[in-house]
């Protein structure tokens, strides 16, 4: 078997991200049966320390702050996130670095054999590359895993586990329709990853969040909230990371965070790139907080720039509050579409915004580029599926 192989492989599983609706129950996403095949299929997770976490907005970010600190401490740290932008293999690390094609590669054939030899195999894509994760990280007997929540958290794959610490990122209406229909029931899926003993660190949420965190967990003793006026001098997924990492460890160099944190680099996140002579800032940010760190960044480091959008968002955001945001920086928006099944109407969110269509984004990306000015910088954001899409071709 060969990385193409493996890859194709792991496609015939089912793939909830990349479907437009889906039944969020127990009976669909059964913990207890991704217990049963890891057990059966041999991988002892449960005897390494995890850090486990859920959230809206910043969990890659605060994931690979923390992962990253263990590691520059010398303690062996595995890594597991989602999606990935343009390789799989980003979603699982050792000490930073993705693991080697070898690696995956030795790692999907063994399950392939067992699936085979106990007749198949119910889980979904992002639960069997939980348990691909999971094996690799235990078969290296990493110190700690760093885990983040695929979906939700109650219900997601990764909340198989006790961790030794749980981290919840900023929460904000996401998934509506399948997590919930309001801020209180998305809320009670990401609060599913608590766990009695178990220290959770919230990062700075909206006042209706925090109260309802407050509420819902009102006998727990060990909760920590990361205050506005914390005394690091840090962007809001740094101050986290670092107040989780001081909770878990009980103390935390704040040289070495600070050269881990100045050092943090991911593909698709204010990614600025150089092609052509021209600046192009792929970011995939897909809520409306995320929009505002990025409209912000922008007006940063391009205070004398005018901005042309490249766009495309999933069905399910809150795609009409997303586009009113940019509307006012962007001397110019087109629309385009970077999934199929469940990329958002390119008319429906040109009515809501006005701005140019175009089908093929690899087509709108091209063009844009071909007639961008020098005054001007092209942002290709919104889903990971487009700012994927597009730096493979680079």
């Amino acid at each position: 078997m060969d990385f193409r192989r493996a890859t194709d492989y792991l496609q015939s599983f089912v793939d909830y991200e990349k479907v437009v609706s889906i039944e969020y129950s127990e009976s669909q996403f059964d913990l207890e049966r991704v217990k049963k095949f890891l057990e059966d299929f041999g991988v002892e997770y449960d005897r390494l320390k995890y850090i486990h976490i859920a959230g809206s907005k910043g969990k890659g970010s605060v994931a690979n702050l923390v992962a990253n600190y263990l590691s520059a401490i010398g303690d062996d740290t595995g890594l597991y996130t989602s999606p990935h932008v343009v390789d799989i293999r980003e979603r699982i690390k050792i000490n930073g670095k993705m693991v080697s094609s070898e690696i995956f590669v030795s790692a999907v054939s063994e399950l392939k054999d067992f699936v085979e030899k106990v007749g198949g195999c119910d889980l979904t894509y992002f639960e069997i590359l939980t348990v691909i994760a999971l094996k690799i990280f235990v078969d290296r007997d990493v110190e700690y895993v760093v885990l983040e929540v695929g979906l939700g958290g109650r219900l997601d794959a990764t909340n198989i586990v006790t961790p030794e610490i749980s981290i919840l990122t900023r929460v904000e209406m996401e998934h509506v329709g399948v997590l919930g229909n309001n801020m209180e029931e998305i809320l009670n899926e990401k609060l599913g990853i608590v766990k009695d003993g178990v220290p959770l660190v919230s990062g700075s949420q909206s006042k209706e969040v925090r109260k309802l965190i407050e509420k819902k967990l009102v006998d727990k003793r060990d909760l920590y909230f990361v205050e506005g006026d914390f005394d690091r001098v840090l962007d809001e997924n740094g101050r986290l990371a670092f107040m989780a990492l001081r909770v878990l460890l009980g103390n935390t160099d704040q040289v070495v965070f600070d050269r881990v944190h100045g050092e943090l680099f991911l593909i698709g996140h204010f990614d600025v790139r150089k092609i052509d002579d021209h600046d192009v800032v792929f970011d995939v940010a897909h809520t409306v907080s995320s929009t505002k760190s990025l409209l912000a960044e922008l007006k940063r480091l391009y205070p004398d720039k005018k901005f042309v959008f490249l766009l495309s968002y999933m069905k399910g955001k809150q795609v009409a509050d997303i586009l009113r945001l940019i509307k006012p920086v962007a001397e110019k928006i087109v629309y385009t579409n970077s999934h199929d099944d469940r990329g958002e109407v390119l008319s429906k969110m040109a009515e809501i915004v006005e701005g140019e269509v175009e089908e093929d984004c690899l087509i709108a990306y091209k063009s844009l580029l071909n007639h961008l000015k020098k005054d001007q910088v092209l942002v290709v954001t919104g889903s990971n599926y487009l700012v994927g899409k597009i730096l493979k071709q680079l």
